[in-house]
C-alpha cells in the first residue's frame, strides 16, 4: 500500500483501531479470547498508563464480533463463533461514579444509544444523578440499522433500574448469540466505584460482559469491591504489561508494509527508539512518526538513529508530547541540579528506585551533599513541581507516571550547569 498519508502511519495521538497498524499481544488477545469464552466472566484490562491497553480494547471489540483478520492472529482460534454486541465509552473526568457512568452508557451514540429500548429524556431537577429521570420507552429493533419506533409513553424510574432493563432488552432481542459486552475505557478515571459490583453480579448471569480497563497495578486497585466477585474476576484478569522489544519492533515493520517499504527505519534507529520507548508503544509511534516526517521533509527514505534523535528534541522544542513537556518544565523549573537529578531517577530502569547510593552517585557527580539531593528529590515529589515522584517506602521513590519516566530520560537537557536554582 503506497498511497497512505504517512502523517497517519504513526498513531501517537489515539488508540490503535486498524487491526494493520496492530503490533503484538498474542498472549493478551488469547487470553481475551479465552474470557469471552468463559460463561459468567467479566474482563478487567489493566496495567501503567501508556503500554497500549485502549489499543487492545479497540481490538477486543472486534474479536467480540469474531472479525476475522484479527481471528487469524490468535494462537489458538476460538472454539466457537463469538457473537456480541460490543459497545464503547471511554470514561473523563465527568463521570465520578457509577450512577453518571450508567447514564453516560446509555445517551452516548458510541455506547448504548442506538440499542437500548429506553432514552434518558431529562434528568429531574430535584435530587442527584440517579434519583429519578423522565424516559421513553420505544421498541428495539432486530438490528441497529432497523426503524425504531416510539410508543406514546412515559414513565419515571431511576437510574439503574433503566440500565439493568435496557440492557436486558437488547440481549432479550437476540441480535447477538453472546449477548453484549460493555467495553469502559479509562475507569480509573472514576473516582466513586461503589456499585459497580452490583452490576456485575446482577447482569453477569444475564448475558452481559463488563470489560473495565485502566491504569492499575493490580485488580484490586482498579475494581475496589473486588472480594465480593472475585470468581467473576478469575478467568478475565488481563496484565497488559509494557511491550517486549519484539513487539515493539513490528510496529516498524507494520508501518514500513504500509509505507509500500518506501521509507524504512536502519536497525540502529530502531533499537534506539525501541530503547527510550522502555515498552511503552507511545513512544514508537511519537518518535516514529516524527522521524519519518524530519525523513521526508529530508529528502531520505532511510531514518538513522541520528535522524530519530534529532526527531525527539524537535519533539521537546515544539511541544508535540504537550503534557510530558509540560509536566518536565513543571518538574525542572530553572534548576540544572534539579534537571540533573530527575534524569538520573529517570534514568533507572526498576520500578521502585532505592535512593541511598543514587544519593552518593548524583551528590558526587554534582559536588553537594547528600542530603542537598534529598530536598531536591523532596521537590520533585512536591504539589510545585508536578509530584512526578512519590515515596513508596523508606528510601524508596518511584515515577507516578511511567510514560514520564520515559520521556524525562530521553528527553535532551533543558538548561546547563550554572543555571540559577530557583529552590
Amino acid at each position: 500500500m503506497t498511497d497512505i498519508n504517512p502523517i497517519n502511519v504513526f498513531t501517537p495521538a489515539q488508540e490503535v483501531k486498524d487491526i494493520d497498524r496492530f503490533a503484538g499481544r498474542d498472549d493478551e488477545l488469547t487470553a481475551l479470547s479465552t474470557a469471552l469464552q468463559s460463561h459468567g466472566a467479566q474482563i478487567v484490562l489493566y496495567g501503567q498508563r501508556g503500554v497500549g491497553k485502549s489499543s487492545l480494547a479497540r481490538q477486543l471489540a472486534k474479536l467480540a464480533t469474531n472479525d476475522a483478520d484479527l481471528i487469524a492472529r490468535l494462537k489458538q482460534p476460538p472454539f466457537e463463533t463469538l457473537d456480541f454486541v460490543p459497545v464503547y465509552l471511554a470514561c473523563d473526568d465527568s463521570i465520578k461514579d457509577i450512577e453518571i457512568l450508567m447514564l453516560r452508557l446509555l445517551s452516548d451514540e458510541e455506547a448504548l444509544a442506538p440499542w437500548v429500548p429506553f432514552k434518558v429524556v431529562e434528568k429531574k431537577v430535584s435530587g442527584e444523578v440517579g434519583s429519578k429521570f423522565s424516559v421513553k420507552v420505544i421498541e428495539l429493533g432486530g438490528k441497529k440499522t432497523d426503524a425504531i419506533t416510539e410508543r406514546a409513553q412515559e414513565m419515571e424510574s431511576d437510574i439503574v433500574s433503566v440500565f439493568t432493563s435496557a440492557c436486558r432488552a437488547v440481549v432479550k432481542a437476540g441480535v447477538a448469540k453472546h449477548g453484549l459486552l460493555i467495553i469502559i475505557d479509562e475507569f480509573d478515571r472514576i473516582k466513586n466505584r461503589t456499585g459497580l459490583a452490583s452490576l456485575l453480579k446482577t447482569l453477569g448471569p444475564e448475558g452481559v460482559t463488563f470489560a473495565l480497563v485502566g491504569v492499575a497495578t493490580t485488580v484490586q486497585d482498579l475494581v475496589t469491591e473486588h472480594e465480593s466477585v472475585a470468581r467473576q474476576l478469575a478467568d478475565g484478569s488481563v496484565h497488559v504489561k509494557p511491550m517486549r522489544d519484539d513487539e515493539l519492533n513490528e510496529i516498524f515493520d507494520r508501518a514500513e508494509s504500509l509505507l509500500g517499504n518506501k521509507y524504512v527505519f536502519d536497525p540502529a534507529a530502531r533499537s534506539w527508539i525501541i530503547k527510550i520507548a522502555r515498552g511503552h508503544p507511545f513512544y514508537v509511534h511519537l518518535v516514529g512518526k516524527h522521524s519519518l516526517l524530519r525523513a521526508i521533509a529530508t529528502g531520505t527514505d532511510c531514518i538513522s538513529e541520528g535522524l530519530a534523535k534529532e526527531a525527539l528534541s524537535e519533539i521537546a522544542l515544539k511541544g508535540s508530547a504537550p503534557v510530558q513537556e509540560t509536566t518536565y518544565k513543571t518538574a525542572i523549573g530553572h534548576s540544572y541540579t534539579r534537571e540533573v537529578i530527575l534524569k538520573k531517577f529517570a534514568e533507572r530502569t526498576e520500578e521502585e528506585i532505592h535512593t541511598t547510593g543514587l544519593y552518593a552517585e548524583i551528590g558526587k557527580e554534582l559536588g553537594i551533599e547528600s542530603g542537598t539531593v534529598s530536598v531536591y528529590v523532596g521537590h520533585l515529589g512536591s504539589d510545585k513541581y508536578g509530584s512526578v515522584l512519590r515515596k513508596t517506602r523508606e528510601r524508596y521513590y518511584q515515577f507516578a507516571d511511567s510514560v514520564f519516566k520515559a520521556y524525562a530520560a530521553a528527553r535532551p537537557f533543558e538548561l546547563k550547569p550554572g543555571d540559577q536554582e530557583d529552590a
